[in-house]
């Protein structure tokens, strides 16, 4: 057996991710000593309440209720931050990394608002700052791109990047429902929060795809001034549609390099039946990522909950251990050496899209829609058109699909159509994408 290495670690916050390092630490400790030749050893942890019992595998000595008394323990090393939000945090894990300490953190909220900052941090005091667990819980992602696709240009990614809103769509798709009972029950089998808005509104998916825009494209761009919509407005009659045209409706991060710059976007999306994306079920997350010479990958887990989410952290405390033993430095220079960017003008994305209209069961309907369609130069490639309405004059579904048109030119339309006499509903339009399979 090799020499071992002794370093100490440091947490802030004890949750239930919290709760699940120090129940990988204790169980896997042996292991990491006898194999890997580190003794991880937990030397502090800050809570909000030392107080409050816990479970038998934290000693109360350890408790502190003052974060910097981690950040400033002169045994501690790497600080694992799991407190989550953005103040305090930011502070913490600011100054753990102007100490010159490694940082792993699970908190993709502060990594998509303060990473410029941070990352620069990092590289300036030489520590490290670790994060996989921030982006689609148990699933490598992070240190799948950056260790394995250098060779390549990222050509394009789409992502399943938000488990909640996964399980709400499939429940929707597999067994019928509507979106408000489903969410009700994801909320009691703890898939979402008591207050999910952040999944359902789509910001959870889209600071998510932020840092794998930075990590898979090399640019910083401001989560905020992407495309995002969430899915509250889905509906089970836009479910059946979509069966029938052949694909099923899932929330997508995509982005992907085009001439006028990145286009970076989550919405809901009709994928296509067949794909893998259309088959990812419940709570779990997947990325499918092109590279110019590996050609597709895709990456499919659990995107969420306390084990998968400790598992990642844990990954990187190991791995960031193996870097300061090495004397090797500890963070990627392309988290630093990025570009500041704007996405792509959401005007100027270009898709195709499912259009579901309400109308009067009336002569010429139809006519009058597809005429402001070519008005704006949007070329029709489907219609369903329901029976005819119980009632004279009541109203029907009218189905669309397109053909590939610019978001300009679909929201213009979409306005022109709403304002008929005819439309007796707002107009439901949710982009199609065709995905690299």
């Amino acid at each position: 057996m090799g020499s071992t290495e002794s370093l100490g670690v440091g947490i802030i916050g004890l949750g239930v991710v919290g709760g699940g390092i120090i129940d990988i630490l204790n169980d896997r400790r042996d292991y990491f000593k006898s194999v890997r030749g580190i003794d991880l050893t937990v030397q502090k942890i800050a809570v909000r309440d030392v107080s409050k019992p816990r479970s038998a595998g934290v000693s109360s000595d350890l408790l502190t209720q003052n974060a910097r008394d981690v950040i400033d323990h002169p045994d501690v090393q790497i600080v694992i931050e799991v407190m989550g939000g953005l103040d305090p945090a930011r502070e913490y894990v600011l100054a753990a990394l102007e100490s010159g300490k490694d940082v792993v953190t699970a908190n993709k909220a502060l990594l998509a608002e303060h990473g410029d900052e941070l990352f620069e941090a990092a590289s300036t005091h030489n520590a490290g700052l670790a994060f996989e667990a921030s982006v689609c819980g148990g699933i490598p992602i992070v240190r799948s791109i950056a260790q394995g696709l250098p060779a390549n240009h990222v050509t394009s990614l789409f992502g399943i990047l938000n488990g909640t809103t996964n399980y709400i769509l499939t429940k929707m798709t597999d067994e019928g429902g509507n979106y408000a009972d489903i969410l009700k029950q994801a909320q009691d089998l703890g898939y979402a929060e008591a207050d999910p808005t952040m999944d359902v509104d789509g910001t959870d998916a889209v600071q998510k795809l932020s840092i794998l825009c930075r990590l898979a494209f090399g640019h910083s761009i401001p989560y905020r001034k992407m495309l995002c919509e969430g899915i509250e407005q889905v509906s089970p009659i836009d479910i059946v549609f979509a069966r029938d045209l052949g694909y099923t409706i899932k929330l997508l991060g995509i982005a992907k390099p085009q001439s006028g710059g990145l286009e970076a976007r989550v919405h809901p999306a009709l994928v296509p039946t067949d794909t893998l994306l259309a088959n990812i079920k419940n709570e779990f997350n997947a990325i499918e990522i092109v590279g110019n010479a590996a050609g597709p990958q895709v990456y499919t887990g659990k995107g969420a909950g306390a084990s998968p989410t400790a598992s990642a952290v844990v990954s990187d405390l190991l791995y960031q251990a193996e870097l300061r033993i090495a004397g090797r430095q500890r963070i990627n220079r392309q988290l630093v050496d990025v570009e500041a960017a704007e996405p792509l003008a959401t005007e100027d994305i270009e898709t195709s899209y499912y259009c579901r209209f309400t109308v009067q069961d009336t002569p010429g309907v139809l006519a009058h829609i597809a005429n402001i369609f070519a008005t704006h130069n949007i070329s029709i490639a489907r219609v369903i058109q329901e029976d005819r309405s119980e009632t004279e004059g009541g109203s029907v579904p009218l189905i669309m699909t397109t053909h590939d048109a610019r978001e300009k030119s679909m929201s213009a339309a979409r306005e022109e159509i709403d304002a008929l006499d005819v439309v007796t509903e707002a107009s439901q339009i949710i982009r199609i994408e065709r995905l690299n399979d």
